[in-house]
């Protein structure tokens, strides 16, 4: 059943097309609450009984959103969550997948799909995730979203351009709300407030609105050379983006910051989660 609310919340800066603004933000009102798990889980380079019980131990939100999932996890992540709730698994990146997890009970599944490419603009090169979405209807209101996770390019800057601006264009054409998670390896730095050549083109043209955390907090620890410092701090490669009547739902992003989670060691993921809360105004 749709949950019925009071929320007071605090202005939330987003940034679309570039430009700053302020979300309205209603002192008070009676709204439906959708909350999303965004989490980069880290394949081969975590314990998946860690992770499994640290998914349920973030507490309950309507849809996880997961990526770099080895497949032979799928079955424990989504079961560690309960049995109302049901998993759509990617089948492109190999050992490196990505994953959705719905609170069946909550929402339908209407459709749910990959995308190796849309129109013109290549999603996958046949080595890399193809961005998967589900399209759901809230069963008590019959609204209508897609919530979409990514995992784009890390080697290849220019194929993940090319992924940004497809899902763009992806977005422009979509009739319904859009949320859009994951990790987008677009290396957002807090000191010159600049991501790489892919993060203008997802914004461009105010078609997704980036939901900024409401305090920027390094997601993701990197030590290749084993110094035991973050060889990029103050930087963000996980992100949260919504389009269509979604930029209208008050949404609210944070960083998932957990006692001790970095640095990181083998059984844990070297990202933070993300999570992001939504109001939904009655009758829309």
């Amino acid at each position: 059943m749709l949950r019925l609310i009071g929320w007071i919340f605090a202005a939330a800066t987003v940034v679309t097309g570039g430009n700053l603004g302020i979300a309205q933000q209603p002192l008070e009102t009676t709204s439906g609450t959708l909350s999303v798990i965004a989490w980069n889980v880290e394949s081969g380079g975590s314990d998946p009984a860690v992770i499994a019980k640290q998914l349920k131990d973030l507490g309950e939100h309507d849809i996880y959103c997961l990526s770099e999932v080895d497949p032979k996890t799928f079955e424990q992540n989504a079961t560690s969550l309960g049995s109302k709730f049901m998993a759509i698994d990617g089948n492109t990146g190999r050992d490196d997948r990505l994953q959705i997890i719905f609170n069946k009970d909550r929402f339908e599944l209407l459709e749910q799909k990959e995308l190796m490419e849309y129109r013109e603009y290549v999603l996958n090169n046949g080595m890399h995730r193809s961005p998967l979405y589900a399209r759901l209807k809230d069963k008590a209101t019959g609204l209508q979203f897609i919530v979409m996770v990514n995992h784009l390019a890390r080697g290849n800057a220019e194929l993940r351009t090319k992924q940004a601006i497809g899902l763009r264009e992806w977005a422009r054409d979509q009739s319904v709300a859009v949320i859009n998670v994951g990790d987008f390896n677009m290396d957002f730095d807090f000191r010159t407030e600049r991501g790489n050549e892919a993060f203008p083109e997802i914004i461009r043209d105010n078609i997704f609105t980036w939901v900024r955390p409401v305090e920027l907090i390094d997601t993701n620890w990197a030590d290749p050379d084993g110094d035991g410092k973050d060889n990029y701090p103050d930087s963000m490669l996980d992100f949260a983006f919504v389009s269509g009547p979604a930029k209208d739902w008050n949404p609210v992003c944070k960083v998932v910051v957990r006692e001790g989670d970095f640095p990181d060691d083998k059984t844990t993921s070297d990202h933070r989660p993300l999570e992001m809360k939504l109001t939904i105004p009655l009758g829309r």
